[in-house]
């Protein structure tokens, strides 16, 4: 495989997209503005927190969608530059991307469902506390259980093939490959985890899913620095 300036620089491209603005957008709608929104196990604080913070509760809906947009566009880029290693297997990673796409829109659509549903907009024959206990279990929908779980099994499906991609293009170090794999295994285990286990137990185990976030963000760190190298892969 030809290794060209072009190649180098859209594997920076891409890493850049994730890190200065993927990144970013994440911090804000699933952690600054889902933590001043949400209240687990509380409805009425929850409906409160919406209300009170409703314009950055749509920033934030608009945020995650551009965000998964923009890194579809980051998988996309790469692809680009692996898709000659094995078609397969770059098929298999546009493939899992592509089903993530109704995942994130369609929740989506409930977090904007659970705030027209406490502004009476949807069902007006709802009473407040009706409208309370709907609204957060439109929103609890997203991030618990099934709903954080298939996300995520999507994603680990898209980062696996992308590993292995790396793995046998020899464009970057082997070890690379390998944690864009352990990323991709990591959301995987998490998906099946969240279905199968209680809460409680699913705590026991967060360490470690952390770690694999680690992992690829690790591997794709080495994307932005380096590009890709300029190696001849092994057959």
């Amino acid at each position: 495989m030809e290794v060209t300036a072009s190649n180098i620089k859209t594997a920076r491209l891409a890493s850049a997209l994730f890190f200065f603005v993927c990144v970013p957008m994440s911090l804000w709608d699933q952690t600054y503005v889902l933590g001043k929104v949400f209240v687990p196990q509380d409805p009425v604080a929850t409906s409160i927190g919406l209300l009170s913070n409703e314009f950055l509760f749509r920033t934030a809906i608009v945020s995650h969608l551009a965000g998964f947009i923009i890194f579809a566009f980051m998988i996309l880029l790469f692809y680009s530059i692996f898709k000659s290693v094995d078609k397969h297997l770059s098929r298999l990673m546009i493939f899992s991307l592509l089903a993530q796409v109704p995942v994130v829109f369609v929740f989506e659509v409930f977090n904007y469902a659970a705030l027209m549903v406490l502004k009476s907009e949807a069902r007006p024959a709802f009473d407040a506390a009706q409208q309370q206990e709907v609204a957060y279990f439109l929103m609890r929908l997203p991030r618990y259980a099934t709903g954080a779980g298939m996300g995520k099994l999507f994603l680990g499906l898209c980062f696996i093939p992308f590993g292995m991609l790396v793995f046998r293009s020899k464009l970057a170090p082997r070890i690379i490959g390998m944690l864009l794999i352990i990323g991709g295994v990591g959301y995987v285990a998490d998906c099946c985890i969240a279905i199968l286990l209680q809460r409680a137990d699913y705590v026991v185990v967060r360490s470690y899913l952390i770690y694999t976030t680690v992992c690829y963000a690790l591997a794709l760190l080495w994307f932005l620095v380096k590009g890709v190298r300029n190696q001849t892969p092994i057959r």
